[in-house]
């Protein structure tokens, strides 16, 4: 009898885990798709990050093709901005559907923790379509 083999080099689902492993991926995603798109900025919302670690997260996500980086042509500083790929903006989409799966399922406190996360954001990113809603008010 064949037993089927595996190889997690050549895996999907290793793939994708890759793509947004990493503790801060999925929240510089967020910030991205919500104008929060230059290195100074992304520091300011995520106190917890090192430089150094998001700097090499947005490298990572560079390479993965799920993020641009544009320098702006002006005189000092330089100013960097990044923004979603169509692959970026694909995953974000993902992303969301995974985060409304998890409150479904994770309980009140994971809810208050999302909630706190979300009330840290700018009002405009706190209406965005692919936030989660309860009886048609966004959460």
């Amino acid at each position: 009898m064949n037993q089927p083999l595996y190889d997690a080099d050549v895996c999907v689902m290793t793939r994708f885990s890759a793509l947004v492993s990493g503790k801060w991926k999925p929240i510089i995603l967020y910030l991205i798709e919500n104008d929060i798109n230059r290195f100074s900025l992304m520091l300011a919302h995520m106190p917890k990050v090192s430089r150094k670690v998001l700097t090499d997260q947005l490298k990572q996500l560079e390479a993965d093709g799920l993020i641009s980086r544009e320098e702006l042509k002006t005189k000092e500083p330089k100013i960097v901005v990044y923004s979603l790929t169509d692959k970026g903006v694909s995953l974000r989409k993902l992303l969301g559907n995974i985060i409304e799966w998890s409150l479904s399922f994770e309980g009140e406190t994971f809810r208050e923790l999302y909630n706190d996360f979300l009330n840290m954001m700018p009002s405009s990113a706190k209406s965005l379509p692919c936030m989660l809603e309860e009886d048609g008010v966004k959460v």
